[in-house]
């Protein structure tokens, strides 16, 4: 591995001090380009090596361009954790607890003051929602005797007048004359064999 120290650092010093003083020998006869190109960097070994190396490889990166979103949320998805909330706050990533939390009391100092109620307020809103006692009515008492005795005659008579009630008058007459001339029909032939 390539350390980045004083003594690794002390030859490109000079490799730049070199260069520019055979600059000023040939009367500027090299050109900034060429004093681009010979610096030193490390693994190639020089900018020309360098540039060499990565223009081919840069012309194949648009290929790769879907690639690109995937790679940079892994990356974030590694990197994020590690980045420190003291930054996210400043840069608004992230919500500053210490705000929020002065917030909340300027909001809970700005509130309306508790309204205490008296035990008698008290006991009425406790009991608002229960309704009065239940008062058994005639229908109420018919209904558990009939229930205990299994005699709903009482209720029968009622189911009936309900339902007379809740037909409409005209509806299914021609039904009704239909039953009564069968009735007739049944009364003659009992009638016939009384005869008889």
């Amino acid at each position: 591995a390539f350390l980045w120290t004083s003594h690794a650092l002390q030859p490109l010093f000079v490799n730049c001090i070199d260069n520019l003083n055979y600059l000023n020998q040939t009367k500027m006869s090299a050109t900034l380009v060429r004093l681009i190109n010979t610096m030193p960097v490390p693994i190639f070994g020089s900018v020309r090596t360098a540039t060499a190396f990565v223009i081919p490889k840069a012309k194949t990166l648009p290929r790769f361009a879907g690639w690109g979103l995937p790679l940079g949320v892994g990356a974030l998805w590694f990197v994020w954790p590690a980045v420190d909330d003291g930054w996210k706050i400043e840069m608004g990533l992230k919500a500053d607890p210490e705000a929020a939390k002065k917030a909340a009391e300027e909001a809970a100092a700005a509130a309306p003051k508790k309204v205490e109620l008296s035990p008698a307020a008290v006991a009425k809103v406790e009991d608002a929602y229960k309704s009065g006692e239940h008062v058994e009515t005639e229908d109420d008492k018919m209904l558990a005797k009939a229930s205990a005795t299994g005699d709903y005659t009482y209720f029968e008579e009622k189911w009936e007048a309900f339902t007379e009630k809740a037909t409409r008058p005209g509806e299914d007459d021609d039904d009704d004359d239909d039953d009564d001339d069968d009735d007739d029909d049944d009364d003659d032939e009992d009638e016939d064999d009384d005869d008889e």
